[in-house]
């Protein structure tokens, strides 16, 4: 239908008259809508919103249905502890708790969780709605295609709704909030806080969700032409990121007790999960988190446990997600093609590479379905980065991609439905 210089061929004058009928109907459309706008208060406030209010609707309706974040989770007695017994790993988020409470009930964590998730919820909506919003008006299919997608493949919307009581939704708020501060000038010096916030809640974020940060500290140095803010920015970010993935890594921060029982009879009224988790469980899950190093724990546990077996779900949950694979390597490889700077094109090739990274976890935990969230996640945050700061190489091939879907609209159909009814999580 059309020539190579994008003209429309080929059509009957009748036809060409019914295309134009539709343009002056869309525009009359248009036309009328910017008058409610102009004229009530309610359509408004629905523009400031439209973007946001639909992606705020659809979380906020998973959520209706799982909510309930403790079942059993044996893992959540860690956070009964805080820096008052060491400044070891993953105690960030029972010291948080314990600003509210030293009183750590099973209730206390639902109502906790919750609230958290409804938090992160309405982030991630407002986080959305900016970016289509800030697309012009030829990329903002493109960031909505986008979106789509991120709501759609469970490895990046189940953050949000873990059946366990996980870390990683903790760990995605904090890379998002990263992210927000790195491209406001008044809020940069949040993002070093916000990295040692993130390795003090798992230490596995050196391995998962600190390569996109990093990456876009590195992006934002290039953007400002070396810029001393952002040099300095950078060698902050990353001394914070060396040091304390090192400290958390190879020292356990616990000095005040000698073993696993003086641990549990410090917190004997301090929770009632073990009632639920039963003791056996709780010895073993604070052995492995206060008195081993991870790569210790790794070799005298999980290898004579076998838990090497669930390779088989992580070789089954890659191939699931292939098509989604080969649109963010779409990206960047067109983004490496059309770049005509050769440091940009090493920061394009970092994201293509940005999956590696994940590659230490398979020797410090079995927890292999962490790791492929944590690819997908980095690898949408750092789309949609490139499309908010308005990156021109990496927004022209994600338009590209976002444009084929657009036309072949079946296809990208049944990527959701592919996605949302036969993908799960394993």
């Amino acid at each position: 239908m059309y020539n190579k210089k994008g003209y429309l061929y080929g059509l009957t004058q009748k036809e060409r008259g019914t295309l134009a009928c539709m343009k002056n109907s869309i525009s009359s459309l248009t036309g009328k809508y910017q008058d409610l706008i102009d004229k009530h208060l309610v359509f408004r406030l629905f523009d400031k919103v439209k973007y946001e209010l639909p992606v705020l609707v659809f979380l906020l309706t998973i959520y209706a249905f799982k909510h309930n974040f403790y079942i059993g989770d044996i893992y959540n007695i860690v956070h009964v502890y805080d820096y008052r017994i060491g400044f070891a790993p993953r105690l960030f988020i029972g010291s948080l708790m314990s600003l509210f409470t030293d009183y750590k009930s099973i209730a206390f964590m639902n109502r906790f969780f919750n609230i958290f998730c409804i938090l992160s919820i309405f982030l991630f909506s407002f986080a959305a709605g900016r970016v289509i919003r800030k697309a012009d008006d030829k990329l903002k299919n493109t960031a909505m295609i986008f979106v789509l997608l991120f709501l759609a493949v469970p490895y990046s919307r189940t953050v949000l709704y873990p059946n366990l009581v996980s870390v990683d939704r903790f760990l995605v708020v904090f890379t998002l909030l990263a992210l927000i501060a790195i491209s406001k000038k008044g809020f940069k010096w949040f993002v070093p806080l916000l990295i040692i916030m993130s390795l003090a809640t798992y230490q596995g974020y050196a391995f998962t969700y600190m390569p996109v940060v990093a990456i876009l500290l590195i992006y934002e140095v290039y953007r400002n032409k070396n810029s001393k803010q952002s040099i300095a920015l950078l060698l902050v970010c990353f001394t914070a990121m060396a040091v304390f993935s090192a400290y958390f890594f190879l020292y356990k921060g616990i000095t005040s007790f000698k073993n696993v029982e003086a641990l549990i009879a410090y917190a004997s009224n301090k929770t009632d999960i073990r009632n639920s988790v039963g003791e056996f469980n709780i010895k073993l899950v604070l052995n492995s988190y206060f008195f081993e190093k991870p790569s210790v724990f790794f070799w005298k546990s999980t290898i004579p446990l076998e838990g090497w077996r669930d390779l088989k779900y992580e070789f089954r949950g890659v191939i699931y997600l292939i098509p989604l694979l080969i649109v963010f390597f779409l990206v960047w490889k067109n983004a490496i093609k059309n770049s005509l700077n050769k440091f940009e094109k090493l920061i394009y090739i970092m994201c293509m590479l940005a999956p590696l990274a994940r590659l230490p976890m398979y020797i410090l935990s079995t927890n292999f379905v962490r790791g492929r969230i944590s690819v997908v996640i980095v690898q949408f945050f750092l789309v949609f980065y490139f499309l908010y700061v308005g990156n021109p190489v990496v927004s022209a091939s994600a338009r590209k991609i976002g444009d084929y879907l657009k036309k072949n609209y079946l296809l990208l159909a049944a990527l959701v439905v592919y996605f949302i009814v036969l993908v799960k999580l394993n």
